[in-house]
């Protein structure tokens, strides 16, 4: 700005010339808040020329761009002392900074727009910088629940500016309140504390299910006022969300000052806010269907292992009776007899490879081994060790090319292979012929085993990963039913799919991804 030490109000021809030279928009006025003059650069301001202003009173026709620094004009006059302003325009869509100088019969306004530009500037990158930091907090998958969820408040609490933040839940019926996280300073609060729910505004939340923004409780919800967490805590501003799971309100995101704010919440702190509440709302509601899953699977694994327990031994007597009556009376028994025999023996076979599956089924989430980089060329090798029997029997052919690494679990990624590969032996109606390959798609691999047997039809080929889902009897092809549908759980557990892609006796292709090693 020029120099406003000690400018005079425009008298004469000299001072007004004086003031055309100025950068600013200068313009005076009398005790009656009148116009008295007015420099080119404040005719361009207020976008009317001197003689149509002259003797107009300014809050008649500039209220509204002048409301910000009325106060600062007003008691520069009162106080006779000069004062300077720096405000935000709407009208004007500009910051107007400037000082006014009085005298006994006016003031002189100097004022300058300062573009801005650069505030603007500031205010991106702050929000840039806070949708960075929360999607780190968010994003780092080996961070405890309970420290992303301290940090992502600590986030908030810092790009909107207050000093307390708490997620909460809430228990309607007894009226409690809990803070299960806190961001707050030293002492004031810690996790576990407690209140009653009518004591907080968060009840208010709760209640409406919708978000509550208060700059000043006192003004903008006297009815709140009385409340304990306002009267006695003196809670004075207020920005909270709720947070629901599976439908119902789990508690409140919030955040708290024990003074009232000059300024308003914006509506992109009100977003932010709300955004990340939604955040906290499926993550609390995806770690419980997670446990509720977990409870479910030791629930199936339990239950197999005591079928499995309960139906073994039986079948292991029918077997061995079956067998000594066979050894003992085996002279005595005519054909018939020996085929009934056989067909026990077998049929007490299948059911208890049945049972051995189920178990292995049920026991694929709750017994895995942890996730490591596995060479597939290395877990191939293996099951072609393991199978090569019945390869060497039925003269099959195994072409690959080289196999990725990927993050999985050794055990069960034998087992895909293996089942994949027994399953095109063994529905082949020659020489068996199957091609492995993978592909990278994004973060994972797709494998394919190709073969060139009986294939399968478009309408069996969801129902075939079921459980105990068979097309065809026991005597045209061995096998438990279970077998694609432990492959799909196992990929399900790696985070991938599996499909099959075939036609009736054209063979058929299944496919299935996962996730590329994080070592690559």
């Amino acid at each position: 700005m020029g120099d406003r030490s000690e400018p005079t109000e425009p008298r004469d021809g000299d001072a007004s010339a004086a003031y055309e030279r100025i950068a600013d928009a200068v313009f005076a006025l009398d005790d009656e808040w009148r116009f008295t003059f007015l420099n080119d650069r404040a005719e361009r301001l207020l976008e009317r020329s001197e003689s149509e202003l002259l003797g107009a009173v300014v809050w008649d026709d500039y209220a509204d761009a002048f409301e910000s620094s009325r106060r600062a004009f007003e008691r520069s006059f009162e106080t006779q002392e000069p004062v300077s302003f720096d405000a935000f325009s709407r009208p004007f869509d500009a910051r107007l900074e400037g000082r006014v100088h009085p005298s006994e019969t006016g003031i002189t306004v100097c004022v300058r727009e300062v573009s801005d530009r650069n505030g603007r500037e500031r205010g991106t990158r702050e929000r840039e910088r806070a949708l960075r930091d929360a999607y780190e907090v968010i994003a780092d998958p080996d961070r405890p629940f309970d420290d992303q969820l301290e940090a992502l408040l600590g986030v908030v609490r810092r790009t909107i500016g207050t000093e307390y933040a708490a997620l909460s839940c809430v228990h309607e019926d007894a009226n409690e309140y809990i803070f299960e996280v806190v961001d707050a300073p030293d002492g004031d609060l810690e996790a576990g504390d407690t209140a009653p729910l009518e004591a907080t505004n968060c009840e208010r939340v709760v209640r409406t299910e919708r978000t509550l923004v208060l700059e000043d409780v006192d003004e903008d919800a006297p009815e709140l006022a009385d409340r304990a967490g306002n009267a006695e805590w003196g809670i004075s501003c207020y920005l909270g969300t709720p947070v629901t799971v599976d439908g119902e309100v789990y508690g409140t995101f919030c955040f708290y000052d024990l003074d009232a704010r000059t300024e308003e919440f914006s509506d992109w702190e009100v977003t932010f806010v709300e955004l990340l509440g939604n955040w906290v709302s499926a993550e609390l509601e995806r770690r419980r269907y997670e446990r509720e899953l977990e409870e479910s699977n030791e629930r199936l694994e339990q239950f197999a292992y005591t079928a499995s327990h309960d139906l073994q031994e039986p079948l292991r007597m029918v077997t061995n009776y079956l067998s000594l009556i066979d050894r003992r009376y085996g002279d005595d028994l005519d054909d018939d007899a020996e085929e009934f025999i056989e067909f026990a023996v077998d049929g007490a076979e299948r059911m208890r490879n049945m049972i051995d599956g189920l178990l292995a089924y049920s026991r694929v989430e709750t017994r895995g081994d942890p996730f490591q980089p596995v060479d597939l060329d290395a877990v191939l090798e293996d099951v072609r060790s393991d199978l090569e029997l019945r390869f060497e029997e039925t003269d099959a052919v195994i072409s690959s090319e080289s196999l990725p690494r990927v993050e999985g679990d050794p055990g069960q990624l034998r087992q895909v292979f293996q089942n994949l590969l027994s399953n095109a032996v063994e529905y082949s109606d020659g020489p068996p012929r199957v091609q492995i390959s993978a592909e990278r798609r994004g973060d994972m691999w797709e494998l394919s085993v190709s073969d060139e047997g009986i294939g399968i039809d478009p309408d069996d080929q969801e129902r075939i990963f079921e459980v105990f889902e068979r097309l065809h009897s026991h005597e045209e092809h061995d096998g438990t039913g279970i077998g694609l549908a432990l492959c799909r759980r196992i990929v399900e557990r790696h985070g991938g799919e599996i499909r099959v892609d075939a036609d009736p006796d054209e063979g058929a292709t299944f496919r299935f991804t996962l996730p590329a090693a994080r070592d690559l």
